[in-house]
């Protein structure tokens, strides 16, 4: 991953300011889709200033594909950048995790199916993963397995997407961890009990990836949850926060609209699963100051630590999309196994 990102999304990837750089990370996603075997295709769309973009689709069919039985699972991370940063962490990590999952993914033979999609255009209003869900979702689900488009959330039943944005940010210093100002330490300890006591005894190290999802959620949750207690590292760890309410409005109004930032605002919109995993972008460490900034570049972010946290992030969504399966085959001796013969970061070649 360390070269995926130092050569593929380690410049700016905005329409105006570098689109050519922008259509190089384009053109690698697809062809690194096409080398993973997956069914890929572009999803083109505009905005509403009538900018051109395009969103890249895999898809790799399981058995059950074209039947109302496939429980589809998927991988979403965003590409594009502001107009002034490079986007290491936002979001070339999200896309070289995603990258490096479906890579692996043909290991198995699959039941169900499972897309990986890589939006265009999260940095201008969400607008690549509302045409995703709004537009290509409901098509493909009609075109493939004639669901009817006003009940194909629940004729399908699908599994659901872990959506990454922001995620390669790691810091061990005490108070390294920031929150939103309205989060209260009542607040924490009301609503996130568990988390707030781990973020006490860790005196606010920003040490984790953190999980958000609603109780609709839970089982993509709770898969990525499994997984990742069956890697090693303890030193890097993983928090869930399930949101005490559901409906997008009263989020907002109640104080919530950090963890509405990213392209699984979209899913949620439609009533469909999502987790949104992040290390919390603006308020945590490096990008306190690097959000949105131009030193969110290689020279910050790609450190040996940094990177080791997001090899551990692709191993457990990796073996999510396992634990996912109906197989039988995604037990947890298997899944051990499979973890001792993929894992991603000891073999990531880390150059400082």
């Amino acid at each position: 991953m360390n070269t995926t990102i130092r050569d593929h999304f380690s410049n700016i990837r905005h329409h105006e300011t570098n689109p050519t750089y922008k259509e190089m990370a384009r053109t690698f996603i697809y062809q690194e889709f096409k080398r993973s075997g997956l069914d890929t295709e572009f999803h083109n769309f505009s905005t509403t200033r009538n900018v051109p973009g395009s969103n890249i689709i895999g898809i790799l069919k399981g058995k059950r594909f074209g039947t109302f039985k496939d429980r589809i699972a998927g991988i979403g991370a965003h590409y594009d950048t502001v107009r002034n940063s490079p986007g290491v962490d936002d979001n070339g990590s999200g896309v070289a995790a995603m990258l490096e999952v479906a890579k692996r993914a043909k290991i198995l033979d699959r039941l169900n199916t499972a897309i990986f999609v890589s939006f265009d255009m999260e940095e201008d209003d969400l607008t690549g993963s509302r045409f995703f869900v709004e537009q290509w979702l409901p098509q493909f689900l009609v075109s493939n397995y004639r669901a009817d488009p006003s009940k194909y959330a629940d004729q399908m039943k699908l599994h659901g997407f872990y959506i990454l944005d922001t995620v390669m940010e790691y810091n061990t210093s005490d108070q390294s961890q920031k929150l939103p100002p309205i989060w209260t330490p009542e607040l924490q300890r009301t609503l996130f009990p568990s988390f707030y006591n781990a973020m006490v005894a860790d005196n606010y190290q920003g040490d984790f990836i953190v999980s958000i999802y609603r109780e609709e959620d839970e089982s993509l949750d709770k898969a990525l949850s499994h997984a990742w207690q069956l890697l090693s590292d303890p030193l890097y760890q993983m928090e869930s926060l399930q949101l005490p309410i559901s409906n997008l409005t009263m989020l907002i109004d109640g104080g919530f609209g950090d963890f509405l930032r990213s392209d699984h605002t979209n899913f949620w919109r439609k009533s469909l699963p999502a987790v949104f995993m992040t290390d919390s972008a603006n308020y945590r460490g490096d990008m306190i100051n690097c959000y949105h900034e131009s030193c969110d570049n290689r020279n910050v972010m790609l450190t040996e630590d940094n990177l080791k946290f997001l090899g551990k992030q692709a191993d457990a969504l990796y073996n999510s999309l396992l634990y996912l399966e109906e197989t039988g085959t995604a037990s947890a001796d298997t899944i051990k196994g499979i973890i001792n013969m993929f894992r991603v970061h000891p073999q990531l070649n880390v150059t400082l």
